[in-house]
């Protein structure tokens, strides 16, 4: 699949001495850590001509999207950008055209939960500059490539622009887009592929056509998978049929086999607790061959061809017994490749980006604990460094973060990341549990954060408490109820595992954490008995119930939710037993401030002792949280950790 070439190339300069990435050395600043990310997303043209990415001009980010040739990297780039717009985002659509996507300011105030003051957007660009942007309708998203015709891409769309006026128009037709051929040079929607359908969520093979859909009948609370033919005006045919309360029934499609187009790849528990990768079958809709199984950890995440001119799956990924992402490939010429470059960055995590049609160019991003994403292009016999995500930390003393397991009180065993400063401890030590609840754990998930509070010299542990999805059934539904009670006793007892391990001082214990991590942080600051010195919550939900009532909104996850996000539901401050530093971004759609401002008048009230920053401007997603922002919180956390919590002390 991959020309024997490059293959020779890569494995002759990965090899080299000279690629080994450079020792840190200089501890990093607050500022620093607060700079946003300098270079993200490089993506080479489908003829290999261009490769853009985003950059940002300053420390506060104020991104554009720079292009260059290719055949003369040290040519001066095109840059693409605008003030009135964050740009967030690009996609090539074809050899020329580029779908950039930003977010504006379009209100003033949070208009209800998971409706907030910043909306996104798309427009069209040239990729030398020239002409006008071709602004696209508000709600149009890009669905697929479309390797057998580049000369359109499959979207979907209502044709919404903001204030438009729906009077003549039904809410159903508003609601329910359609998909289009789009012509990348123009955004002209040239032809309705087919309408869409409220009650079907489509999967669509690389010609464009829907061939896979789910759809939930609440009358009989079942999600039905169903499949059809390729081409235009199939009939579906209903394959997999699983009870929405069974919850250990869990079943997803992932892709066509690229052996057999006929079959495909599912994920699927199969009455086992994790899901495993299956082939199936749509003429029998049973499950054939196991394909790949990790003992704990639930298969699900594949791994596509970066070939523009392929959709097809090449591989899986899974987590190493280093708590790192790696991966497993079908394709024996891409798995030669990905050992090879696994052999030059050891210790690293490896993802290829693109390949071009003619497969002369292909690029790939590196990263790890120590070494933020570094991204590379290999071209015409050689391989050229196309920059770093956070080059300001480059030279910069980084932290790697060990993956260990504990036992919790109950006898579950509960997988973290611990990061440690330079030095012997015992260490004053960080809690920080994930957002979520019902996320994947990974290193990535706190990078910025732990990086921060380790250079500060205290240790971090991020643990996989019960919740952490990708670990089984079992382990995630163990969290059901158990908000604040069996949850936060997983996080207790990290502590108390690394206390008997030496390696972190009882006395000096925090915890800080986001949205759900907020609460959880809220959480210890009540709970009995007393682990933590202080806790600063940031983004956290105070009262479960206000929260969920404003989260769930449809009859579909409305039971779920209600089971799983109950326990301690009310923090009370007359219960509150320790110092808290409370973050929380005003204009924040997902966590509404109301969580923070109501605590933060009843701790008045009863007097206990707190902070209260309010960051201006920001909503609950790390992409609103600027230079300024990070600053604030940063600072006020080191202060806070030294003094109120009274680690500078001991």
């Amino acid at each position: 699949m991959i020309k024997t070439t490059v293959l020779a190339i890569c494995a002759s300069l990965l090899l080299s001495p000279s690629l080994t990435l450079a020792a840190h050395a200089a501890p990093p600043s607050i500022e620093d850590f607060a700079t946003r990310p300098v270079m993200s997303a490089p993506a080479v043209s489908p003829n290999g001509k261009y490769i853009a990415y985003r950059v940002a001009q300053t420390k506060k980010g104020e991104y554009y999207i720079e292009v260059r040739e290719t055949d003369n990297m040290a040519k001066d780039p095109v840059r693409l950008g605008s003030k009135n717009m964050e740009i967030t985002g690009f996609r090539w659509l074809s050899d020329d055209d580029i779908l950039v996507d930003f977010i504006q300011q379009v209100r003033d105030q949070v208009k209800t939960t998971n409706q907030g003051v910043f909306d996104g957007k798309t427009a069209i660009v040239k990729a030398n500059g020239k002409g006008r942007w071709v602004d696209n309708y508000d709600d149009l998203s890009y669905v697929g490539f479309l390797p057998n015709d580049p000369e359109h891409v499959l979207v979907e769309t209502s044709k919404i622009r903001r204030g438009d006026d729906f009077r003549d128009r039904s809410i159903g037709d508003a609601l329910n887009p359609d998909y289009y051929l789009m012509k990348p040079s123009t955004g002209a929607l040239v032809t309705r592929r087919m309408k869409g359908n409220p009650d079907l969520n489509y999967r669509f093979d690389s010609d464009g056509w829907p061939r896979i859909a789910t759809t939930v009948s609440l009358s009989d609370r079942t999600q039905s998978t169903l499949y059809r033919d390729p081409g235009e005006g199939q009939e579906w045919k209903e394959i997999y049929v699983a009870k929405i309360d069974d919850l250990g029934d869990r079943f997803e499609v992932l892709g066509f086999d690229p052996d057999d187009s006929s079959k495909f790849f599912v994920s699927a528990t199969n009455g086992a607790d994790v899901q495993s990768v299956y082939v199936m079958d749509p003429k029998t809709g049973t499950l054939g061959e196991k394909i790949l199984s990790v003992p704990g950890q639930d298969v699900n995440s594949v791994i596509t061809d970066p070939r523009y001119k392929s959709n097809d799956i090449i591989g899986f990924r899974y987590i190493n017994d280093d708590g790192l992402s790696d991966a497993i490939f079908l394709d024996g010429e891409y798995d030669a490749l990905y050992q090879t470059i696994k052999q030059a960055f050891p210790g690293h995590e490896i993802f290829f980006n693109q390949r071009t049609f003619d497969d002369s160019i292909i690029t790939f991003t590196v990263r790890s604990p120590t070494t933020p994403s570094t991204y590379y292009m290999v071209k015409d016999g050689g391989l050229v460094k196309l920059g770093e995500s956070r080059g300001n930390l480059s030279g910069k003393t980084l932290f790697n973060a060990e993956y260990i397991t504990y036992k919790a009180r109950d006898g579950r065993t509960i997988p973290a990341y611990v990061t440690k400063p330079e030095g012997k401890g015992p260490f004053p030590l960080i809690v920080i549990p994930h957002g979520g609840p019902w996320v994947e754990l990974g290193w990535t998930s706190h990078w910025e954060w732990t990086q921060f509070l380790v250079s500060q010299g205290y240790m971090v542990i991020d643990p996989g408490f019960r919740g952490t999805t990708g670990l089984g059934t079992e382990h995630w539904t163990s969290s059901f109820g158990e908000w604040g009670k069996a949850m936060s006793d997983d996080m207790d007892d990290g502590v108390t595992h690394l206390v008997n391990k030496g390696l972190a001082d009882p006395e000096r214990v925090a915890m800080f954490g986001w949205s759900f991590g907020g609460y959880s942080a809220f959480a210890a600051a009540v709970r009995s008995p007393e682990v933590y010195n202080c806790t600063i919550p940031g983004a956290g939900v105070s009262d479960i119930p206000r929260q969920r009532a404003a989260f769930v909104r449809d009859r579909f996850n409305r039971a779920l939710l209600e089971v799983g996000y109950e326990g301690l539901n009310q923090i009370k401050a007359e219960d509150v037993k320790v110092p808290m530093l409370i973050i929380h971004g005003e204009l924040d759609q997902r966590v509404r401030v109301r969580e923070s401002d109501s605590i933060v008048k009843d701790m008045n009230q009863v007097g206990k002792p707190f902070e209260y920053i309010k960051l201006e401007n920001a909503d609950h997603f790390n992409n609103t949280l600027n230079f300024d922002h990070r600053m604030k919180m940063y600072e006020a956390m080191a202060d806070f950790l030294k003094t109120d919590c009274g680690f500078a002390k001991r």
